[in-house]
């Protein structure tokens, strides 16, 4: 009798026993799945960050970047230094090269001095220039026209102009001198350009 109701007990006591080892192992194995997917979230955060993080870096001047020439002329500090702003977010970060805008300067009729304003542009151009390898040319154009002023005697507007607009690249190229830029870097156009319209200027650009 006594043996019967040993073997009773341990039957109930193995039921019992079977649901509470299901449970657990349930509550295991979901447990597990949860600290699994709370590292794969956070290995997607951390790969989302990085992304954000290089995706952020911004192109930046250095003696390793090549200067080279850019299509786009800005005239005057202001303009020039929008100018090479938005060059900088066109390039590419880790870029070995950059392309530099041309500072455009502007005279008043017959004028050749730089203006405060044409060398706060020639500085902003220089600064990336010296922030650069140093190895390309920096090239000065002079523009004339026929103006629209009486030359003095004996010469025609044409030359007149043509006289003024060699002495403001002149002029250029001795603020560059005097900015420590090696002669070999500075090349002037051999003759003025013409100008569209009555426009006075000089560009100084990358060869």
């Amino acid at each position: 009798m006594k043996l019967n109701n040993i073997l009773k007990v341990a039957v109930l006591a193995a039921l019992v026993i079977v649901p509470v080892s299901c449970q657990s192992k349930k509550k295991k194995a979901a447990e597990e799945a949860a600290r699994i997917a709370a590292e794969e979230a956070a290995r997607q955060k951390a790969a989302e960050e990085e992304a954000a993080r290089l995706a952020a870096r911004t192109f930046e001047l250095s003696e390793n970047v090549t200067a080279v020439a850019s299509e786009t002329v800005a005239d005057g500090a202001e303009a020039y230094r929008q100018a090479l702003a938005e060059a900088k977010k066109a390039t590419a970060y880790g870029a070995d090269s950059f392309a530099v805008p041309t500072a455009g300067l502007l005279y008043a009729d017959e004028m050749c001095c730089i203006s405060n304003d044409a060398k706060e542009t020639l500085k902003e151009f220089l600064d990336v220039w010296n922030a650069t390898d140093k190895k390309a040319v920096i090239l000065i154009e002079a523009y004339s026209n026929d103006g629209t002023k009486a030359a003095p005697e004996g010469c025609s507007k044409a030359d007149y102009n043509k006289a003024i607009a060699v002495e403001r690249a002149n002029l250029v190229r001795a603020w560059l001198y005097a900015n420590q830029v090696p002669a070999r870097n500075v090349k002037v156009a051999e003759n003025p350009r013409k100008a569209d319209g009555d426009q006075k200027r000089v560009n100084v650009s990358i060869q």
